[in-house]
């Protein structure tokens, strides 16, 4: 698949630096596009919606990424709004209670956004507690090309990895944050199917299974870690685009980390 024509579906968020008072544009799905055009996609674009007080500011961030907006549905209401916390080293924490869904409560797809995934050979899409059954609308429409599933930490699912086997079949790759005993409890699913199972270990690094075969990479070390956040994002949308260009996992990993490590040193995101 050398020409990369990737969509992403699912969440622009304005993202809540809490201590720093500041706002960033964001959302899984936003920063996936934008970091999959950065890691040189031919072509990304963004299946969402957003409000519009913030019509201007996310078009704005989405045009200078060259980001196809198209399918940003602009809608009367708020945008999603994400609380993010930092701490002294700087890892991001969620606060509970501090996402919400605004806009994109009750998010499904129309005709023309499902006839728009068709025009791309890249489809993502995360699986989390809210947007369930949006990615279970987007897995439905018919599509020809690869399809990236990111099920952040399953915790909404109870840490339950049947989650990910549930959808393995019709899915290229699935990217889970977890730990050695995950690695493990995945090693069966990936020897039964062709999807190629990611599990990102934050400051201890990565690791990609197929057909039972471990791939490890370590984290590139940078001078300071300023905000991990949009960290997971960047590595999966490098990983993505590299792995579906060669096939070549370790290079791919070496992808994701690098882009990671680039994301880390900067607040908010992309930047």
């Amino acid at each position: 698949m050398p020409y990369l024509s990737v969509v992403s579906v699912g969440e622009i968020t304005i993202d809540h630096y809490l201590d720093l008072g500041q706002t960033f544009v964001g959302g899984i799905s936003l920063n996936f596009a934008v970091n999959c055009k950065r890691a040189g996609a031919e072509q990304a674009a963004l299946i969402s919606r957003v409000g519009t007080a913030d019509t201007e500011r996310v078009r704005a961030k989405l045009s200078a990424e060259g980001v196809d907006d198209s399918h940003a549905r602009v809608l009367a209401g708020p945008t999603a709004v994400q609380a993010i916390d930092v701490t002294s080293d700087g890892e991001r924490i969620f606060p509970p209670g501090g996402y919400r869904p605004g806009v994109l409560d009750g998010f499904v797809l129309d005709d023309a956004d499902m006839e728009f995934i068709r025009q791309h050979n890249v489809l993502a899409c995360a699986c989390f507690r809210q947007a369930e059954p949006l990615f279970r609308q987007a897995l439905a429409v018919p599509f020809e090309g690869a399809r990236v599933a990111d099920f952040l930490d399953l915790s909404d699912f109870g840490g339950d990895p049947q989650t990910i086997a549930r959808y393995a079949d019709r899915l290229a790759i699935a990217f889970v944050s977890g730990d050695e005993a995950l690695v493990d409890a995945l090693r069966p699913l990936s020897r039964a199917t062709s999807c190629i199972c990611v599990v990102t270990h934050g400051a201890r690094g990565s690791t990609a299974l197929s057909g039972g075969v471990l791939a490890r990479q370590p984290a590139v070390p940078v001078p300071r870690v300023i905000d991990t956040t949009g960290c997971g994002d960047a590595f999966q949308a490098a990983f993505t685009v590299s792995y579906l260009r060669d096939g070549d996992i370790a290079r791919a990993l070496n992808a994701g980390a690098t882009l990671a490590a680039v994301v880390a040193q900067h607040y908010g995101a992309t930047g």
